[in-house]
């Protein structure tokens, strides 16, 4: 009897490493909280394209919007961690813990599989706006404190946090504006219905360099390849840092071997020339980390953003 039993336990656990070994041996789902034509949606077709040439499966891109990633993410969270269901999403899900309420832990129920890409968010103007530079921008700001406006995704997003950050290091005041979305944001910043926003790279390069829209400084601590002569806030506001980036993430019960698989091949590809000149093109870099690092690194970001949250009493409404 005894004998018998340590058979099953022997072959139930060698089941159960010859199917995650065997990974991937049907289509994979990769799940997009953001719409189609997104900056998020953009960089994950582009690396679903090169998983399906590698693993010779499909990975299918799938966009579930809504609540700010969150609808996307809670489906992921309740798949079956079997490596079949992947969440590629932005840094707002280290946000979204802490400005609305969530039925799931980012920290506990995700794991991070790897990370695909850092993107700074850029402070930008109408081209006629009456500074060229930060410190002519927060000049002209403090000399009309609560008389200008400036636009974001809404409540507890990116540009909004950016913007938070700025007003506290700088000593200004501006009027807060929800849009929907990036684009009827920057509609409105271009009709000067607001006069100031941030938004990233990959959204405004192209009418940046159509003269539609001014870029004051970089949100991040570096200057963007593609725009040599803006200056990033750090500069005048040491530690300030406005960096987004993505990522891909797993339900936590998935196998460490089937992670630490897909964390190879992401990389390999990310660093790619492909996947480089579309990085290079849009204004953004590449960043590979290992499982490890980008977990470590998911963990400094939720204690980096719930502070953040915390100091400029941010929520959703």
């Amino acid at each position: 009897m005894l004998l018998k039993s340590l058979l099953l336990v022997l072959a139930i656990g060698f089941s159960g490493s010859s199917y995650s070994q065997e990974y991937p041996n049907h289509a994979v789902k990769m799940i997009v909280g953001y719409p189609a034509g997104s900056s998020v949606d953009l960089y994950t077709r582009a690396i679903s394209s090169k998983l399906q040439d590698s693993f010779k499966q499909g990975f299918i891109v799938e966009n579930k919007v809504g609540a700010a990633g969150t609808v996307a993410a809670e489906s992921v969270v309740h798949a079956p961690g079997d490596g079949y269901a992947l969440l590629n999403t932005a840094s707002q899900i280290v946000i979204n813990p802490f400005v609305q309420k969530m039925s799931f832990s980012t920290e506990k129920d995700l794991v991070p599989v790897a990370q695909t890409l850092s993107i700074s968010y850029l402070l930008l103007t109408a081209p006629n706006f009456p500074a060229s530079n930060l410190s002519e921008f927060v000049e002209y700001v403090r000399k009309n404190p609560k008389k200008l406006n400036y636009g974001s995704y809404g409540n507890g997003s990116g540009p909004h946090l950016a913007m938070a950050m700025l007003q506290k290091a700088a000593g200004i005041e501006v009027t807060h504006v929800q849009y929907r979305g990036s684009g009827q944001m920057l509609t409105a910043l271009m009709a000067n219905e607001i006069q100031m926003a941030f938004d990233t790279t990959t959204a405004t390069l192209e009418l940046l360099r159509a003269g539609k829209l001014k870029a004051i400084a970089m949100g991040g601590p570096k200057t963007a390849e593609v725009l040599p002569t803006v200056q990033p806030i750090t500069q005048l506001y040491p530690g300030f840092n406005a960096d987004g980036w993505q990522g891909i993430f797993a339900p936590a019960s998935t196998p460490p071997n089937i992670i630490r698989k897909l964390n190879t091949e992401i990389n390999k590809i990310i660093q790619g020339v492909e996947f480089r000149e579309l990085a290079k093109s849009k204004g953004v870099s590449i960043n590979p980390l290992s499982q490890i690092e980008f977990a470590d690194f998911v963990k400094s970001e939720l204690k980096r953003y719930e502070q953040i949250v915390r100091e400029n009493n941010i929520y959703l409404d």
